[in-house]
């Protein structure tokens, strides 16, 4: 590996598939504090509001997650494809990649929020966020 054309491509591929292993894990440790914070609005009646923003909250917090984590696939397959082609030019350029593409404030948040409705992030913290108002509203 080391005296490969691609070695620098496949140790860069090497560092972000952990990150990105990495970032995946931590998605769900975002998702059971949210089951943690409804299973909380559901024994405990005060502040059934502020649970709700808690949980609403802790959906957009995961959709920012998991726009950082689709910036590490982008790149990722664009090593696979670099190592496949068996190119040895522009590794470790994880950053410069993402500056040169990097969209403006308002596409920031467009991109927050279309991975909001991605169904791994929709589906669990729709959920929760439905039970929580309808908990805080008929109890």
């Amino acid at each position: 590996m080391q005296n490969s054309p691609t070695a620098a491509f496949e140790s860069e591929w090497i560092t972000l598939q952990n990150q990105y292993d990495s970032y995946e894990k931590y998605a769900l440790v975002i998702k059971l504090l949210s089951v943690a914070l409804c299973a909380s609005l559901l024994f405990h009646h005060k502040l059934d509001y502020l649970f709700v923003v808690l949980l609403a909250l802790c959906w957009l917090i995961e959709s920012i997650w998991k726009t950082f984590q689709s910036r590490i696939s982008v790149r990722l397959i664009k090593i696979e494809h670099a190592i496949a082609q068996q190119q040895s030019a522009g590794a470790m350029q994880f950053h410069c990649d993402w500056l040169a593409t990097r969209p403006s404030g308002v596409k920031l948040v467009l991109e927050y929020l279309k991975n909001s409705l991605t169904p791994t992030v929709l589906v669990p913290h729709g959920i929760l966020c439905s039970v929580g108002a309808y908990v805080a509203y008929f109890y």
